[in-house]
């Protein structure tokens, strides 16, 4: 951002300042202020007035027409004068770090129509055609035309800006200018123009396309109108949806509770009974077929184990002897025919012999049999332990049957001594009949939304294709009254975002104004308990102020001494949101403050305010302690001297302040 200094100003024929006088207004580091002293009517406000136009031209007067600023300088300008009036200001501009000394020449020929002004930029000795047709918006944005006033201001009228009326519009027009709000402000105005020169081209718009598009903004209502229908549907549904699941979870605890005091059983009743019955049916069924098992003639033969025993093993035995007995009868044939066979052969001594031991091994075999076992004409055994084995088999099943069945009809007996009666659990009947009436209302409840829910969507689908055909057709039939209104619209939206965005940026502006005014005014203030805090309302910018019991102080209790400190802490505020880019000047600014307060002014405001301070007085205004204390900040001191006999002023020196 560009920074300014002044290092001279010169003018001449305005005022009482007839040939060319010069101001050096050179400054160097620590000692910011350069103070000009003068009777009244020497020329002070001239001076002010002509760094303001020399500067800003008309735009420097605000609120001045363009023949009121003529008017103005034709008043100023003298009479007696052999050449024009002009006012020169040389300036040394900072940006980037880099200087441009440049001369600003303000020039007015006198002709018989009025004033002719004419600005020259020069630099280098040189003029610069190009900076000086952009002079204007150059200066403009270091700082805006609009706040000249504030930097170069006449200090005896600056307790007119503390009066609460004008001081809101003060600092919401400061505040736009501070933050380029002018902007957003032509942008809007930009936009409103646009939208009225198109609203007068189609005046005459055909009833066609004013029919369609008035179709489309019904079926545009209408989408509306269905979207928040779903919205309000879909959450009613989600509301009914936990209706009824919390109707349904206490339904299902009420109903464990209950069962577990005995309504299951209750309602198994019939079905417990049933079982009983069946059960001693199975028991009954497995007795008779147990019955019929033990009919069986064999199956006594299990329980006489031992006897039975003795009796396979006997049949054995005669079974072996039966044998035995055939076998030798067999082997005596064979002997026979042995013998026969080689009685021829053999000599008679052998067949003895052979005979004899044949005969022997005969008796032998025979003596084997077991004279004491009695002949047995029964059945095999064998026979009879696979009968025996399987009605044993029969048997075990039947009884394991029986055994079954048995415990099944216990169980069932116990379960029918668990069923309470009806008068017990009546009241439960009862509240369970309740809660499953109000989880069916709930989850009918929920059916209804979600099938009007349904209907609504399907309704907006159906709606919504019915505006992308409008869009559509205004799109192809009205392309071009299509997008000149959708940029209306925009232009429309686009102006109350603006407005949204500047209130809410002055908003959170007026925040700061309140903590940099209220420092700047208790730096300045003799009585600091006077005040607690300096308030800017962030929507109106009206400014009030509050004593140490957080109350509103009337203006009326400030002397005027104190409004003027009021409304210079105001400038303060202001001038420092420049922070240094620009010089400050003012006129009379000590007038009507007390020897404290003027102290305080000079070292927390002319010493602080800018890097550079032109301090227009009085003779008497800086004096004494008051010219003390601005002393050391002090870097140079002129007079001007009003020649009554010359009717003109002259600019002197004076003494040099010396160095600290």
């Amino acid at each position: 951002m560009a920074k300014i200094t002044i290092s001279s100003l010169s003018i001449e024929n305005l005022g009482p300042f007839r040939e060319r006088q010069t101001l050096d207004l050179s400054v160097t580091s620590g000692r910011p202020v350069v103070l000009v002293k003068a009777l009244n009517g020497s020329g002070k406000t001239t001076l002010l007035t002509a760094l303001q136009i020399g500067l800003y031209g008309h735009k420097a007067m605000d609120g001045l027409k363009r023949s009121e600023y003529e008017q103005l300088l034709l008043g100023l300008q003298r009479k007696d004068a052999t050449g024009n009036a002009a006012v020169d200001i040389s300036v040394t501009v900072e940006v980037g770090g880099s200087q441009r000394h440049l001369e600003v020449r303000r020039e007015w020929h006198r002709r018989s129509d009025g004033l002719v002004e004419e600005l020259s930029i020069f630099e280098g000795g040189s003029k610069d055609l190009e900076f000086s047709q952009t002079w204007d918006e150059f200066i403009g944005s270091i700082l805006p035309a609009e706040l000249v006033q504030l930097f170069l201001f006449d200090g005896e009228k600056i307790e007119e800006l503390a009066n609460p009326e004008r001081l809101p519009d003060l600092l919401r027009r400061a505040t736009e200018v501070f933050l380029g709000i002018g902007g957003i402000d032509a942008l809007g105005n930009d936009l409103k123009a646009l939208e009225r020169r198109a609203a007068l081209k189609n005046k005459n718009t055909s009833a066609e396309f004013e029919s369609a598009r008035s179709g489309l903004g019904e079926w545009e209502q209408q989408v509306k109108v269905l979207e928040a229908k779903v919205q309000t549907l879909t959450q009613e549904q989600g509301a009914a949806k936990n209706d009824a699941e919390q109707a349904q979870v206490l339904l299902d605890k009420f109903t464990n509770d209950a069962q577990r005091r005995g309504l299951t059983a209750y309602e198994q009743a019939a079905v417990i009974r049933n079982a009983v019955v069946a059960s001693k049916d199975r028991v009954d069924a497995a007795r008779g077929g147990l019955a019929e098992i033990m009919a069986d003639p064999v199956l006594p033969i299990a329980w006489l184990s031992k006897l039975w025993t003795q009796y396979s093993d006997a049949w054995d035995q005669d079974q072996h002897a039966r044998h035995s007995k055939l076998l030798g009868q067999e082997f005596k044939k064979r002997d026979q025919r042995v013998m026969s066979a080689i009685a021829a052969v053999a000599p008679k001594a052998a067949l003895d012999a052979l005979r004899k031991a044949l005969a022997d091994d005969l008796q032998a075999y025979t003596r084997s049999r077991t004279a004491a076992v009695p002949p047995l004409q029964d059945a095999n055994p064998r026979d009879v332990e696979r009968q025996l084995k399987d009605a044993t088999s029969r048997l075990g099943g039947e009884l394991s049957r029986l055994q079954s069945a048995q415990v099944e009809l216990d169980k069932a007996e116990q379960r029918i001594g668990q069923i309470p009666a009806e008068e017990q659990i009546g009241e439960i009947l009862k509240l369970l009949q309740d809660k499953s009436k109000a989880a069916s209302a709930a989850e009918a409840r929920l059916a209804g939304i979600t099938e009007r829910l349904e209907e609504a969507q399907s309704n907006l689908a159906h709606t919504r294709m019915r505006l992308n055909a409008a869009q559509e057709r205004l799109g192809t039939e009205f392309r071009d009254r299509s997008l000149e209104a959708k940029s209306l619209d925009a232009s429309s939206r686009a102006r109350r975002a603006l407005m949204i965005f500047k209130d809410r940026l002055l908003a959170s502006k007026a925040q700061w104004l309140s903590e940099m005014i209220t420092t700047e005014f208790r730096n300045l203030l003799r009585k600091r308990n006077l005040i607690a805090k300096v308030v800017v309302d962030p929507k109106t910018y009206r400014v009030f102020i509050e004593d140490g019991k957080h109350q509103e102080l009337p203006m009326d209790r400030l002397s005027a001494g104190e409004r003027q400190l009021l409304a210079i802490s105001v400038l303060s505020a202001l001038i420092k949101e420049r922070k240094g880019r620009f010089p400050v000047v003012v006129d009379t600014p000590l007038a009507r403050l007390d020897q404290q307060h003027r102290s305080a002014l000079i070292k927390r405001f002319f010493a602080t305010v800018s890097h550079q301070v032109v301090v227009l007085s009085t003779d008497q205004e800086v004096d004494g302690p008051a010219y003390d204390a601005l002393k050391p900040f002090t870097n140079a001191e002129y007079t001007l001297d009003y020649d009554d006999a010359a009717g003109r002023t002259s600019i002197h020196a004076a003494q040099p302040p010396e160095a600290n």
